[in-house]
């Protein structure tokens, strides 16, 4: 029985794949979270613009993967999509076009940009990608 501890035996506990991590600031941060206030939902909802000239104002933060099922085949489907934050709540939309317009104008992270739907055309939607500032 050599791997058993006693009780006069002081055991660090580490865990694994921390990433240089201080772990014992993250144990001492989460002994406040009943103090801390939510700022914002990570939760992403897909957000739909209908009609032609709808619109929305939002940050963006970046792309993900997501995974829907095509209604013709059936199969399972990867799809990109952008994230945007918009009041305070994550929307994300993968329209090809909205995805390759931001793919194209390089946006950074952190980049304010108003996403107005302009019009259809047979089942692709066609976006417009403004700059705020």
């Amino acid at each position: 029985m050599e791997n058993q501890i006693t009780n006069n035996e002081v055991v660090e506990i580490t865990p694994t794949n921390t990433n240089s991590l201080d772990f014992q600031e993250l144990i001492e941060k989460s002994a406040n979270l009943d103090k801390l206030n939510p700022l914002i939902t990570l939760t992403a909802e897909y957000i739909e613009l209908e009609k032609p000239s709808e619109f929305f104002n939002g940050v963006f933060i970046g792309y993900q993967n997501m995974e829907v099922i095509d209604q013709q085949s059936g199969e399972l489907k990867k799809l990109e999509a952008c994230r945007f934050i918009v009041n305070k709540q994550v929307k994300i939309n993968a329209g090809v076009v909205l995805v390759n317009e931001c793919k194209r104008a390089n946006l950074v992270i952190g980049t304010p940009v108003k996403v107005t739907y302009q019009k259809k055309e047979g089942n692709t939607k066609i976006y417009l990608l403004t700059l705020l500032g």
